[in-house]
């Protein structure tokens, strides 16, 4: 019966120190200290990320790329009917494609990004 327990414990403790190591969500990528507030950056977890939502808006993204610098710098403009009546372009992607529009509006940062400025 010891016996038993021993190994019980044996192969439990492994798993019990491991457990917070495979719980962690992606790699970190770095940290920032200022003061005594530290910032950890971690990799994103893109497996609930539809890729094909994700591409079509690339697509339309690299063929307007005003329309998309400024939806990722507001993107509130994603929800704006009168900024799609502006855009009628947008506003045709978003007619046809309406699920990626909701998408867009429930997790911008998944699809736009403001890209680095010059020097960044």
């Amino acid at each position: 019966m010891k016996r038993i327990s021993t190994l019980l414990i044996a192969l439990a403790l492994p798993v019990a120190f491991a457990a917070p190591a495979i719980a962690q969500d992606g790699k970190t990528l770095g940290t920032v200290v200022n003061g005594n507030t530290t910032t950890v950056f971690k990799a994103a977890d893109s497996r609930d990320i539809d890729t094909h939502k994700l591409k079509m808006w690339n697509e339309f993204a690299s063929t307007h790329p005003k329309v998309a610098s400024q939806l990722a710098n507001k993107p509130a403009l994603i929800t704006d009917d009168a900024y799609a009546k502006k855009h009628p372009e947008l506003g045709t992607f978003f007619s046809a494609h309406p699920d990626i529009r909701q998408a867009m509006a429930a997790n911008p940062g998944n699809y736009v990004a403001i890209p680095p400025r010059p020097g960044e």
